[in-house]
C-alpha cells in the first residue's frame, strides 16, 4: 500500500503527459504503417522521422501533427498526386478539429484494424463517452466509412456487418493509382460502395446507424444519473449501445434482403462482447486514474486511565504569626479582664 499510493498519485497529476505520449504513439504508428505499406524512404530515414514524429508530438502536437501528415504526404504522392492532394486538403482543412481531437482522429482511422481483432464497435461508442453526443456521432460516421473505402479498395465487400475479424489488407496500391487520372481516382475510392442504388443505399444506412449509437451514446452520459453512478453506468450505456448497433444492422440486412450466414452472426456476437468489454475496462481505468484512493481509516490505540488508590495528603492552610506588639495588647487586655 505505501507504493500504490504515491504511484496513482504520480499517474494522476501526469495523466494528461500520459494520454499525450499515447497519442504520439498512436500518430507515430499509423505512419509506419503508411511506410510499411508504401516504402519510398531509406530505412534510417525512416526511424529519424519516426522518432522525431513521436517526440515533437509529445512536446507539440501541433508540430507532430504537421510534421506526420509532411512526412506521409511523399509515399502517397508515389502512388497518385490526386491521392496525395486529396489527403493534404483534408489535413488542411480540418487541421483544427484534428489537432484538438488528435486522438479521437487517430481512433477513427484505425478502425480497420480494430475490426480485425473484433473492437471496431467501440469506437462510436466510446467516441459518445468520452468526446460527447457530436464526437460519438462524427467518430461513428467517420469509421463506418472509412472501414469501408478500406475494405472497397482491397477487394473485399464493404458491409460492415460481414467484415469483423477481416483485415482489409490493400494489394499494390501503386499499379492501382499508377495511371489514374482525378475521375478514376474517386472511382477507385467510392465505387465499391455504389455499384448499384440498393448498395448505395445500403452502406449509408450503415454509416447512419453507426453515427446514431455514438450520439445515442454521448447522449445518455449527458444524464445526471449517468454522471453520478460512473463508471457504472457506463456498463448500461455501453450495453445500450451495443445493441443499438447489433439490433439495428440485422434489421437493416434483413430488410434489404441480406441475411446473416453463420460465420457472420458468430463474428457479430464476438464483436458484441469484446466491444463491450473493453469500453468496461477502459472507463474502469479512466475512472481509476481521474480520481484519488480513497484514504484507509485509521486506528487509535484505545485511552488507558490509571486510577490510584493511594489517598491525596490533606494540606492544612498556615495560620498568619502573631507579632510580640499584639502578644502584649493581648496580655493586657487579659488582666484588665
Amino acid at each position: 500500500m505505501k507504493i500504490i499510493y504515491p504511484a496513482h498519485s504520480y499517474l494522476r497529476r501526469h495523466f494528461s503527459l500520459i494520454e499525450q505520449i499515447i497519442t504520439a504513439a498512436g500518430l507515430t504508428a499509423l505512419l509506419y504503417g503508411i511506410m510499411r505499406m508504401l516504402p519510398s524512404y531509406p530505412p534510417d530515414w525512416s526511424m529519424v522521422i519516426l522518432g522525431a514524429v513521436f517526440f515533437l508530438s509529445i512536446w507539440s502536437p501541433v508540430g507532430g501533427y504537421f510534421l506526420a501528415v509532411l512526412a506521409a504526404a511523399y509515399p502517397l504522392y508515389l502512388v497518385s498526386i490526386y491521392v496525395a492532394v486529396i489527403f493534404l486538403a483534408i489535413a488542411m482543412i480540418g487541421q483544427h478539429i484534428f489537432i484538438q481531437n488528435l486522438s479521437a482522429a487517430l481512433l477513427s482511422l484505425a478502425s480497420p484494424l480494430l475490426g480485425a481483432i473484433y473492437l471496431s464497435w467501440s469506437v462510436p461508442l466510446l467516441g459518445g463517452l468520452w468526446w460527447g453526443p457530436t464526437g460519438g456521432a462524427v467518430m461513428g460516421a467517420s469509421a463506418a466509412l472509412w472501414t469501408q473505402l478500406v475494405a472497397g479498395m482491397a477487394y473485399v465487400p464493404p458491409d460492415l456487418i460481414n467484415l469483423p475479424g477481416i483485415l482489409p489488407v490493400i494489394q499494390d496500391p501503386l499499379g492501382r493509382f499508377a495511371s489514374a487520372n482525378s475521375l478514376e481516382v474517386l472511382q477507385i475510392l467510392f465505387l465499391p460502395l455504389a455499384p448499384n442504388s440498393s448498395s448505395l443505399l445500403h452502406h449509408i444506412l450503415q454509416i447512419t446507424i453507426w453515427a446514431f449509437s455514438g450520439w445515442l451514446a454521448g447522449m445518455l452520459n449527458e444524464k445526471d444519473w449517468a454522471q453520478i453512478r460512473r463508471p457504472r453506468a457506463s456498463i448500461s450505456i455501453a450495453l445500450t449501445g451495443v445493441l443499438t448497433l447489433a439490433t439495428l444492422q440485422i434489421l437493416l440486412n434483413l430488410w434489404l434482403g441480406a441475411p446473416l450466414s453463420l460465420n457472420a452472426q458468430i463474428a457479430l456476437g464476438i464483436t458484441a462482447f469484446s466491444s463491450l468489454a473493453a469500453i468496461i475496462f477502459l472507463e474502469f481505468i479512466q475512472h481509476f486514474f481521474e480520481h484519488p484512493l480513497p484514504t484507509p481509516a485509521q486506528h487509535a490505540a484505545p485511552i488507558q486511565f490509571e486510577i490510584d488508590n493511594t489517598p491525596a495528603p490533606i494540606s492544612v492552610p498556615t495560620l498568619p504569626e502573631m507579632s510580640e506588639d499584639n502578644k502584649t495588647e493581648d496580655l493586657i487586655m487579659l488582666e484588665l479582664d
